[in-house]
């Protein structure tokens, strides 16, 4: 796995060992960044359910003002850090060890964010807890998105309070759905 493009292209990411991580393809985090163009520019990125930090870094190496890490497991903050440590951020990032959805319960945002970006575990309802939070609050930017990355054969509700679905991106199993805010 590495960083797709920007200026850190080509570097090497580190993930442990088995399959309690599953980064986002490289094939996947491309297309991400090929819709997200330009408007990733000093953008403002919330990275939920973090992992290794892949996306949220790619975002970084193409720009992005700031990103915001929330991973649960201190395990993968490690190597979030390991991964950060390749290039010099400085003020550029922070890393929260909790839930996603404590995260957003607390509103810990010091800004609404231009993008969420929500990959939780395919197996789990944490995308069903997440985006009612994100609809209801104002954590998102007004001309924000909010991308989740999921399992083809999950589907989803059109809208969730303020938010409200715009397009999805079929990638092999992956899905990639955006949703706006209303």
């Amino acid at each position: 796995m590495r960083i797709v493009s920007g200026a850190l292209k080509g570097r090497k990411l580190y993930a442990p060992p088995g399959l309690d991580v599953r980064p986002t393809s490289n094939k996947v985090k491309q297309a991400l960044f090929n819709i997200l163009s330009d408007r990733i520019q000093e953008a403002s990125f919330l990275d939920l359910y973090a992992g290794i930090g892949s996306v949220g870094i790619e975002a970084l190496s193409r720009g992005a003002g700031e990103v915001t890490f929330i991973e649960k497991s201190k395990r993968h903050i490690q190597y979030l850090k390991k991964n950060l440590s390749i290039a010099s951020f400085d003020d550029h990032f922070r890393i929260l060890c909790m839930e996603a959805v404590q995260f957003l319960r607390k509103k810990e945002a010091a800004r609404p964010f231009d993008f969420v970006f929500v990959d939780p575990p395919y197996e789990g309802e944490e995308i069903e807890k997440t985006l009612p939070l994100l609809g209801e609050g104002d954590m998102i930017a007004d001309n924000g998105w909010v991308i989740v990355q999921h399992f083809h054969k999950k589907v989803f509700s059109e809208a969730f309070g303020r938010l409200h679905f715009l397009k999805k991106y079929k990638y092999g199993e992956t899905i990639l759905s955006f949703y706006g805010k209303s």
